[in-house]
């Protein structure tokens, strides 16, 4: 057992959890503090029934603790900014692992709230003196949602819990790149459709003006704006197998299709269930015709949808994607699935689901 490696990992969870080394003595019942010092110094081991105890008591995954340390994070000082980027603190922030940076951007295309946060989420592994180690960089819709349950609008997706568990896993870290939606919800909807979407009822329930939709106008300040400041303020790696785009709902069928429209600049799509019942079939091969799409060559798509409630509208067109994406020659080790049909349309499920997306995009 590497005891100073284990010591060390037991030390960061009682940090993070708040406690003192007297409260985490006394939860596991020893005597004093002591022990725990011992064994956070390295010179004592924890006993298997201590580590089982452990682990049930802050409902860690106990691989955790013996698996092989991905480069520990060197002591280096943190920049309260990068470029135009400011670090983001605050002891009140749900967020565990990594730094987080965000900048005010306008958007010129919107009808409201052009100024916009964007947010940036460096792994814990990032190195700011280091320009040569580079990231695999996501592009996110509702960015305030990625890793700060005070700054949701809908919920969490605990996107720096779930990197620091891969990255135990071997797999490397990642840049999220995040960018707010508006508080409005049909603003949101306006900006995350694509500009070619179909007139149904479903989109003018709101009033006619909602088929004036900008999504292109997003799409191109994600590839022509956002992405070389991203590459210039960051260390990202500039492959397009390592730029990915992603979203749940709306966020999904924007990602999606920024991907059909844009192979050349997003390498892999992750798509929580997204709205594509927006469309009908013929409207479907129109898009695939009109943007040229070569889905045999590269790239690579996730897509995810539940079932229960309001989810449950999703569901049908996400099947048949995938079976679209299956016809045109895609192999399981390109498009991948996933149906929970216990889950409802939320963040909590997304959150469930990240996980696996992202491993299935990095390994």
């Amino acid at each position: 057992m590497a005891k100073s490696f284990i010591g060390d990992k037991i030390k960061t969870i009682r940090k993070q959890k708040k406690l003192t080394q007297e409260q985490l003595a006394l939860a596991l019942g020893y005597k004093d503090k002591s022990m725990v010092a011992h064994i956070e110094n390295g010179d004592t081991d924890m006993t298997y029934d201590k580590i089982t105890q452990f682990v049930r008591m802050f409902n860690i995954d106990a691989n955790e603790l013996f698996a092989e340390s991905i480069s520990q994070p060197k002591r280096q000082t943190v920049p309260a900014k990068i470029g135009p980027f400011k670090r983001i603190v605050s002891k009140e922030s749900t967020m565990e692992y990594g730094y987080y940076y965000s900048l005010t951007m306008t958007l010129p295309f919107a009808a409201k709230e052009e100024k916009r946060i964007i947010r940036v989420w460096l792994p814990e592994d990032y190195d700011f003196e280091r320009a040569d180690k580079k990231y695999p960089v996501i592009y996110m819709s509702d960015g305030q949602n990625l890793v700060d349950e005070h700054l949701t609008a809908f919920g969490e997706w605990k996107f720096d819990k779930t990197v620091h568990k891969l990255m135990r896993q071997g797999l490397p870290g990642v840049i999220a790149v995040g960018i707010d939606c508006p508080k409005d919800p049909l603003e949101r909807i306006r900006e995350l459709c694509p500009p070619f979407i179909p007139k149904q009822e479903i989109v003018l329930q709101e009033g006619p003006e909602m088929a004036h939709t900008y999504g292109d106008k997003f799409i191109r300040f994600i590839i022509y704006n956002l992405k070389p400041l991203i590459d210039k303020t960051f260390h990202t790696s500039l492959e397009k197998k390592y730029t990915a785009i992603g979203g749940s709902s709306m966020g999904g069928l924007m990602s999606f299709f920024a991907a059909m429209i844009h192979p050349e600049v997003f390498g892999y799509i992750l798509s929580f269930s997204p709205a594509l019942f927006f469309y009908e079939e013929k409207d479907w091969k129109n898009i695939v015709t009109m943007c040229g799409v070569k889905p045999t060559e590269e790239g690579k798509c996730f897509l995810y949808c539940g079932g229960k409630g309001f989810e449950s509208k999703f569901l049908k067109e996400v099947v048949n994607s995938y079976y679209r994406f299956t016809d045109a020659g895609y192999g399981n080790d390109r498009v991948r699935m996933v149906i929970d049909t216990n889950e409802k349309h939320n963040e909590e499920a997304w959150a469930k689901m990240l996980p696996e997306a992202l491993r299935f995009w990095l390994k």
